[in-house]
């Protein structure tokens, strides 16, 4: 598996992968995933937000994908400003997986990754928020050293959701694949 930014040169397995995801949002009511009209405005909007900006101290987020023999198996993004409202709302690690790539570890390998990034800046503590019903998502959360912050309503996107914000720190920082 190969974690990296995102490239022009990658449209053909994006839109394969976007492809699985809109399918799979027509039943799954975790997958939050919307049409991405413009590839290359994508491509050019992920590398600006990976840039910091002025009065800023970090960069807003860095997305990162997996590729897994030149397919997109997944992707997650990282939120760098620590202290945003909608960080401390939302979690600072977002990540979600093709259909085709789940129960193989992606989405675990694709949180180490993230952790390992935030490690590197030397942030030992990093919100992580799901569905309050999206098992799955909560036990990876769990094996992973997540600490259970609150269970909680929130509003995203003009919809309420029913969260489990979760925290990892210090030492639970340490799973590496």
């Amino acid at each position: 598996m190969d974690i990296r930014k995102i490239s022009l040169s990658d449209q053909l397995a994006f839109l394969d992968f976007e492809d699985e995801l809109l399918e799979d949002k027509r039943h799954n009511p975790f997958v939050e995933w919307w049409p991405v009209e413009d590839f290359e405005d994508f491509v050019m909007r992920s590398d600006m937000s990976d840039i910091k900006q002025s009065g800023q101290h970090n960069p807003t987020y860095t997305r990162y994908f997996a590729f897994v023999e030149g397919a997109i198996a997944g992707f997650v993004i990282c939120f760098w400003e620590m202290t945003h409202p909608d960080c401390l709302k939302l979690g600072h690690i977002g990540y979600i997986v093709a259909p085709s790539f789940r129960h193989q570890g992606v989405a675990q390998s694709l949180i180490a990754f993230a952790l390992k990034q935030y490690r590197s800046l030397g942030i030992d503590s990093v919100l992580v928020v799901a569905h309050e019903k999206n098992n799955p998502s909560r036990r990876l959360i769990e094996k992973l050293g997540g600490q259970l912050l609150a269970l909680e309503m929130v509003n995203h996107l003009g919809r309420n959701l029913e969260t489990a914000r979760y925290e990892l720190q210090g030492a639970s920082l340490k799973y590496d694949e």
